[in-house]
């Protein structure tokens, strides 16, 4: 029954406040659902744009975030490499459709594989490729482990051999893994390979040699540079009236770098195949590659944290299994105990009735994380740990369901029982054939509170059932935060790990409003 008749909605007093009810009703449902929709957002995201808290992601709308949000995918992060790289802004399409041919012939020991995971990152654009080669060419996990001679669990942690070839008289390790690694270099297309120009070669050495302190260096290797990143490539012909300081520099220099880099630089290189000296277009051709590729780059940006998400539950896909189980048992129990405590308390009410209810509303006064150390301690003497029952029994009776339940059966036609009685039917029948089918409204609300503590649970969860043989998704999504993952990829596991819920109450809405008024209406 409506609080305001038909005739006294009509008065402006009654319209107005309807208006400032509904008004704040929109409020509180924007408030509530703005968390949600920045968390989706959020796992859209990536290292650059994370914590900006913006509903629609730059790159969605922006090309130029989203080119420099492709750069420093490109380069992992690193600062130095996409400043050192910033060369070659203008050029014609002929030219950067040339560079591009050049990339794709230069020999794999010349170029770097860019898109690698950076340290703030827990995959990247080159891992995804490179797992996915490795599905195609071993038919197992086992088989890759034998073959090279490893011990991952899954493709999704098999890591791209590195290259630093900066650092001094570096060698990679010889073997299969590395074969096949050259092998995948020469299937990546052009917009994977980073060219080893000796001029960054030359940067770096300076810089670590003189601990990125730039007023170190010899005035006319600096010119008119400003950092490092800038310094100009110097002739390596050293003239008799060098400086002994700065010849010394260049032996040291020529003595760590690999000779390969010196006797035949990419510069070089690049020069004859241009058919002139130029500059390689870095930065024009990154940006030509963008533009033409913007719907692609867009998807791919926006999906990978929640496909590496898929693939992290998929690895342990035993979570999943756990987690089902916990739930049905979860409900199952708590939908078999607590309507037995309710119906004995209403069927036969006793002196203590009282008291009883009030200690069980005593339970509900008193956090979770309360009784959980007591429950461990009882859980280890029974010799229950690391099993379901440890997950189960602790919450299967619950002073709240019981005293909603009792108050429920109090509530029903008490003749019903009566005429049950008359007929010679036995309590239990009673209870199965009259009480639970007119209880099935709040029977369902309280199993769908019963699945979403299952569901939700992960603190108690992880400390009685340590075993990660039966942990649930819950417990994996918190030791995946508690590994290092950023800030999108937790956004982007408890997104995914909300759909569930989500898609629970949008279904069961009827169920709930019938579970929640019903009782109040009897």
């Amino acid at each position: 029954m409506s609080l305001i008749g038909p005739v006294g909605r009509k008065r402006p007093r009654a319209r107005f406040a309807m208006a400032m009810l509904y008004l704040i009703l929109s409020i509180g449902a924007l408030t509530t659902l703005y968390p949600f929709v920045l968390m989706v957002s959020t796992g859209l995201k990536g290292p650059t744009d994370q914590t900006d808290n913006k509903i629609v992601p730059s790159y969605l709308v922006d090309g130029d975030e989203l080119l420099k949000k492709y750069v420093d995918d490109k380069y992992a992060g690193n600062r130095f490499n996409i400043a050192s790289d910033g060369v070659g802004t203008h050029a014609t399409p002929d030219l950067t459709q040339k560079y591009e041919a050049f990339l794709l012939q230069l020999a794999p020991e010349y170029w770097q594989a860019g898109f690698r995971s950076a340290s703030t990152q827990v995959t990247g654009k080159l891992a995804i490729r490179y797992h996915n080669w490795l599905r195609q060419r071993y038919s197992s996990i086992e088989d890759l482990n034998k073959a090279y001679i490893e011990e991952a669990v899954g493709f999704q942690t098999v890591e791209p051999p590195a290259e630093p070839f900066d650092l001094p008289k570096w060698q990679p390790n010889p073997g299969k893994k590395w074969a096949e690694w050259i092998e995948f270099k020469r299937s990546l297309p052009a917009e994977f390979r980073i060219p080893v120009r000796t001029q960054w070669l030359w940067q770096k050495f300076l810089a670590s040699t003189f601990k990125n302190q730039l007023a170190g260096v010899p005035r006319e290797w600096v010119g008119k540079a400003t950092r490092f990143e800038d310094l100009p490539l110097v002739s390596w012909t050293i003239p008799a009236n060098t400086p002994k300081t700065n010849a010394v520099l260049l032996k040291d220099f020529q003595s760590k770098s690999q000779p390969r880099f010196l006797a035949d630089p990419v510069e070089s290189q690049w020069a004859r195949f241009a058919g002139a000296p130029t500059e390689m277009p870095l930065v024009a051709s990154n940006a030509a590659y963008v533009q033409a590729n913007a719907g692609s780059l867009r998807k791919e940006f926006a999906g990978r944290n929640y496909g590496y998400v898929l693939d992290y539950i998929l690895l342990n896909g035993r979570a999943v299994w756990n987690t089902c189980l916990f739930c049905f048992l979860a409900i199952l129990t708590q939908l078999t105990v607590n309507p037995l405590a309710a119906y004995a308390l209403s069927r036969y009410p006793i002196r203590a009735s009282g008291k009883i209810l009030v200690f069980l509303l005593a339970t509900m006064a008193f956090p979770a994380e309360v009784a959980m150390i007591p429950s461990f301690l009882l859980l280890k003497d029974l010799g229950l740990l690391n099993t379901f029952a440890a997950l189960v029994l602790p919450g299967a009776a619950s002073g709240y369901m019981i005293f909603l339940l009792k108050g429920f059966f109090d509530s029903l036609p008490q003749e019903l029982f009566e005429a049950g009685s008359l007929d010679g039917a036995p309590e239990i029948t009673m209870m199965f054939r009259i009480a639970l089918p007119m209880s099935r409204p709040v029977l369902g609300y309280l199993a769908l509170l019963a699945f979403m503590g299952a569901y939700g649970a992960f603190i108690y969860a992880f400390l009685v059932a340590q075993d990660q043989r039966i942990w649930t998704m819950m417990v994996w999504i918190y030791q995946l935060q508690n590994s290092g993952a950023p800030k999108s990829v937790i956004m982007a596991a408890l997104t995914l790990a909300a759909i569930p819920t989500l898609a629970v109450f949008l279904f069961a809405q009827r169920v709930i409003m019938r579970g929640i008024v019903l009782p109040g209406e009897r």
